[in-house]
């Protein structure tokens, strides 16, 4: 599947920044989902997205038994069950890469991994399940990958924050460059609840990652 895009019309102003971060996301709709994609009656090859004045409008170019080529365009009133919605809200392009039954496969850049956060509070009205599936950091020329199956539902946002916090101040990193004190103390919480946050965020995401 090559790329979807979408998009607001009606704006008059550009801008460019540079984004350094690949996110895949597998997104799984749930069954009264009504985005076209979510039940394709053939092959995707591929989706463009565009909101205009409340409507989302979709083309897919699908193949027919045959192999034959097609496009074709749907629209759809936008509520809280739209992806597309969700991605636009947090100002993420994306780009559906494929679709495999009930789950789409879609990619998107953000700025920092902050936004991975609010995306995934978006999208949650809209899906019955969010999974990580990627993450790729794009700095300074170098490329660094951290392959991952995460479902990032079964974090809290108290949770989501913590981790998210711990990672950009260099937590993790060897050897650490912050500590639980200095972290409570940005959060605003105790040493003790946010330790117990992140305890319980190491759990959950190493059981969704690692338990078969």
């Amino acid at each position: 599947m090559d790329q979807s895009e979408s998009g607001l019309t009606g704006t008059t102003t550009g801008t460019a920044s540079e984004r350094t971060i690949e996110v895949l996301f597998e997104i799984e709709l749930p069954d009264d989902c009504s985005c076209p994609l979510s039940d394709p009656d053939a092959d995707i090859e591929n989706v463009h997205n565009q909101i205009d004045d409340g409507v989302c409008h979709a083309e897919m170019t699908v193949s027919d038994e045959t192999g034959t080529p097609r496009v074709l365009h749907s629209t759809n009133q936008v509520g809280d069950a739209c992806l597309c919605l969700a991605f636009s809200e947090v100002g993420c392009v994306p780009r559906t890469r494929r679709v495999d039954g009930d789950s789409l496969f879609i990619e998107t850049y953000v700025s920092d991994r902050s936004v991975i956060s609010e995306l995934v509070e978006q999208l949650q009205p809209a899906a019955e399940r969010v999974r990580l599936r990627r993450l790729t950091s794009r700095q300074d020329n170098k490329t660094e990958s951290d392959p991952a199956t995460v479902d990032l539902a079964c974090l809290t946002t108290k949770q989501r924050e913590a981790a998210i916090i711990a990672v950009d101040e260099g937590y993790y990193q060897q050897p650490r460059q912050t500590t639980l004190d200095d972290l409570a103390s940005t959060l605003g919480i105790s040493k003790s609840a946010l330790s117990q946050r992140l305890n319980a965020v190491e759990s959950k995401l190493a059981t969704a990652a690692f338990d078969p």
